[in-house]
């Protein structure tokens, strides 16, 4: 039996065709998409795990920095040179299209001017822990694109092997094997007739 429930005619048997071409070139195409976006993936995830690493040092640096600052002035003065300090990180989010989907691009609009803090109410402690937190806020932004860069893909490649399955699995073989049943029944068919005819013209022959 067929597995579409369709009559067996030759319009059905040319429908299904031109359905099984379609799917035939859709599966095609989404069998790339699905390549390209293994690829993409498997990049951001090394990348990300390049930036997570950066990110560990930097974490480690500023706050030893920050321990050494709290050492050397104290943490009342730090708290008041913080206070003090004008400082307004900016951050842009834009997107880029890779196969329909809208992946991330963060950037930090970072400011490193030196630090208005006179000579005799500071030491270099505070002027390296703002540089190390600069530099760590700048690490975690694209830690924050990376990430959500791969949770993006991952999804994507999620839907689209869904999709790649469906069609490999169902709907291809459900085509095949209904044109296969058409096929044979159409062909029954022929040869019921052609039976038939030769009947028919053997008993004229024989009046």
């Amino acid at each position: 039996m067929p597995k579409l429930n369709i009559p067996p005619t030759k319009s059905n048997f040319l429908q299904i065709t031109r359905d099984l071409d379609v799917a035939t070139e859709g599966f095609d195409l989404l069998e790339q998409k699905r390549q390209i976006l293994v690829l993409e993936l498997m990049r951001y995830v090394s990348q990300a795990k390049t930036v997570q690493q950066d990110v560990d040092t930097k974490v480690a640096k500023a706050f030893e920095a920050l321990r050494t600052a709290v050492v050397n002035e104290g943490v009342m003065n730090l708290n008041r040179e913080a206070a003090a300090v004008p400082v307004q990180q900016e951050l842009s989010v834009s997107t880029r299209q890779l196969m329909g989907i809208a992946l991330p691009v963060v950037e930090a609009k970072l400011q490193r001017e030196s630090m208005p803090f006179s000579f005799g109410q500071n030491t270099a402690a505070s002027d390296e822990v703002i540089r190390q937190f600069t530099d760590l806020l700048e690490a975690v932004t694209k830690l924050a694109e990376v990430e959500n860069a791969v949770f993006r893909l991952a999804r994507e490649l999620k839907k689209t092997q869904r999709r790649v399955n469906a069609l490999e699995k169902l709907f291809i073989p459900d085509y095949k094997e209904t044109l296969s049943y058409i096929l044979d029944t159409l062909e029954e068919r022929e040869r019921e007739g052609f039976v038939i005819m030769r009947m028919v013209k053997e008993r004229r022959d024989a009046r």
